[in-house]
């Protein structure tokens, strides 16, 4: 079984997808790490840079290797395998940049879909209902208030020991929602079948017997 779950940064997607890879024992595939790595190269070797171009990426990405594991996706660059480095803001800026080339999307879709063919696999991130695995028996579009995704990810990089404040990261995710709502390839929306799933004021183990219910019902 497959099953995509797309939603906005904070919706608490990839802590749903981690937990249902787990209870369901198949394979996590987070696509957004292979952005996150993918910014990190361009800040490693072309630094802060507020433009990109497909030219400027295609070479970096030979060093990046994704493996999906049940409750895990490891993400190695030059062989290396990432964790910390991945989750700074700045880090996140850029990968959001990276998912405005057209051609890298295209590049990194056709890499997610040779990871898993023929594969039981729990695929998220944006674009994994639409683009990535279309055939997916389940499409869920997990989604919260941009004040509540904002708390979360606040209380997230404090726990992390990462100075930021609340007010910078609503910004970031107001002005993320409208960028790659607007992009003019792939623009960010739920799939017309996926099924909207609303987590604020909702716990985690809420929201996952909401979607095992809906498995077990796909599976009937």
């Amino acid at each position: 079984m497959k099953i995509a779950i797309d939603g906005p940064a904070g919706s608490g997607k990839s802590t749903i997808a981690r937990k249902l890879s787990v209870r369901l024992g198949i394979p996590y595939l987070e696509t957004g790490l292979a952005y996150r790595a993918a910014g990190f190269l361009v800040l490693k070797h072309l630094g802060a840079v507020s433009e990109l171009s497909w030219k400027e990426i295609e070479p970096l990405l030979h060093r990046l290797e994704i493996e999906p594991r049940v409750g895990k996706t490891v993400v190695r660059v030059d062989g290396e395998e990432l964790g910390e480095e991945l989750k700074g803001e700045d880090v996140g800026r850029v990968a959001s940049l990276v998912g405005t080339v057209g051609r890298f999307r295209e590049f990194i879709n056709e890499y997610f879909r040779s990871l898993l063919k023929g594969r039981q696999a729990v695929v998220e991130g944006r674009d994994a209902g639409t683009n990535i695995i279309p055939d997916a028996e389940l499409k869920l579009f997990i989604t919260a208030s941009p004040e509540e995704r904002a708390e979360r990810r606040f209380r997230q990089l404090k726990r992390a020991g990462v100075e930021v404040s609340y007010e910078e990261i609503l910004r970031g995710i107001v002005e993320r929602d409208e960028r790659d709502s607007q992009r003019k390839d792939y623009p960010f929306k739920p799939a017309p079948d996926a099924v909207i799933v609303d987590t604020t004021g909702k716990s985690v183990d809420e929201v996952i017997r909401e979607i095992i219910s809906m498995v077990e019902r796909v599976r009937e």
